[in-house]
C-alpha cells in the first residue's frame, strides 16, 4: 500500500507543469494581455508605440511578470517596422526590454528610447534588459553608427552591438559568408530572434517573410542571472525626440 501511495506521488509531480513555465503567442493585440503606457495603443491589431508627436515615450509590456532567475533562460520572436512620417526626420528607435515593473518612471525620450533616462543610465541596481534597434547615432553612448542592433543592461551603452543586418552563405561556396544590410526605419517588417540559454545570447534580425539566420547577428556570453530578478515585465518601448517615426509591433512569440 506504501509503494502504491508513493507510486502515485512521483506521477502526480510527473504531471505538474513547473510553476517558472510560460509560453505566450501573439499574431495581433488586445489590451486583455498588455499593459499601455505613454503614446503606446492599439492599431488595427498591432501596437504603436509612438505617433507623430515630439519627445515622446511608448511602452507595451504583457500583463503579467515572468518568472527569470529560476530558468535563466528564454526564447522570443517578434515582427516589428519603424516607419518615417512624410517631410520629418525620422528617430529614435524601439527596445525590447526586461524590466522589474511597470509603467514608465524612470524612463525618457529622444536618444534614451524610453528605456533609461540620464540620471539612472548605468547604475548598476536598474536591474533592466533591452535589445536596442537604434536610428541614430549618438557619441555620449558610443553608438557604432545610426542603424544599428544593441545589447543593453543596465546602461544605454551597449555591451555588444553590430550594424543592422544579416549573414547569409555563398549558393556557390558554402564555406563563404557575406553580409546584407537592413536599413530598420525603411518602412519595412523585420522578424527578430533573442535566445538565451546557457549564458549565451544570440539575437538575429531579417525580413519577415525569411527563414531564421544560419548565424547570428549578435552571439555575446553573458550571465543574466547576475541581473536577472525572480520575476520581471516582458514588453517593448520607443521613443521620439525632434526626430520622429513611427514603432509598430506586429507579433509576438516569448517562452522561458
Amino acid at each position: 500500500m506504501n509503494f502504491v501511495k508513493l507510486l502515485l506521488l512521483f506521477l502526480t509531480i510527473g504531471l505538474v507543469e513547473p510553476t517558472s513555465a510560460l509560453k505566450f503567442a501573439f499574431d495581433g493585440f488586445n489590451t486583455s494581455k498588455l499593459l499601455l503606457y505613454g503614446s503606446a495603443k492599439l492599431d488595427s491589431g498591432a501596437i504603436s508605440l509612438t505617433q507623430d508627436t515630439t519627445f515622446s515615450i511608448g511602452r507595451a509590456l504583457y500583463h503579467a511578470k515572468i518568472p527569470l532567475r529560476r530558468t535563466n533562460s528564454f526564447e522570443t520572436s517578434f515582427t516589428f517596422s519603424i516607419t518615417p512620417y512624410k517631410g520629418q526626420l525620422p528617430g529614435h528607435g524601439l527596445v525590447f526590454i526586461l524590466v522589474p515593473s511597470a509603467g514608465i518612471q524612470g524612463a525618457a525620450a529622444s536618444q534614451h528610447l524610453g528605456f533609461l533616462n540620464r540620471t539612472n543610465d548605468g547604475n548598476p541596481n536598474n536591474n533592466v534588459f533591452g535589445i536596442e534597434f537604434d536610428v541614430f547615432q549618438n557619441q555620449e553612448f558610443n553608438d557604432i553608427n545610426n542603424n544599428h542592433v544593441g545589447l543593453n543592461v543596465n546602461s544605454l551603452t551597449s555591451l555588444a552591438a553590430y550594424e543592422a543586418g544579416y549573414w547569409f552563405q555563398d549558393n556557390q561556396n558554402k564555406t563563404n559568408w557575406h553580409f546584407h544590410e537592413l536599413k530598420l526605419n525603411n518602412g519595412k517588417i523585420y522578424r527578430v530572434w533573442i535566445d538565451y540559454k546557457d549564458s549565451f545570447l544570440s539575437v538575429s534580425i531579417a525580413p519577415a517573410k525569411m527563414k531564421k539566420p544560419l548565424w547570428p547577428l549578435l552571439n555575446v556570453f553573458i550571465d543574466l542571472s547576475d541581473f536577472f530578478l525572480d520575476e520581471m515585465y516582458a514588453g517593448f518601448c520607443a521613443a521620439t525626440g525632434q526626430l520622429v517615426e513611427n514603432h509598430k509591433i506586429l507579433s509576438w512569440s516569448f517562452s522561458n
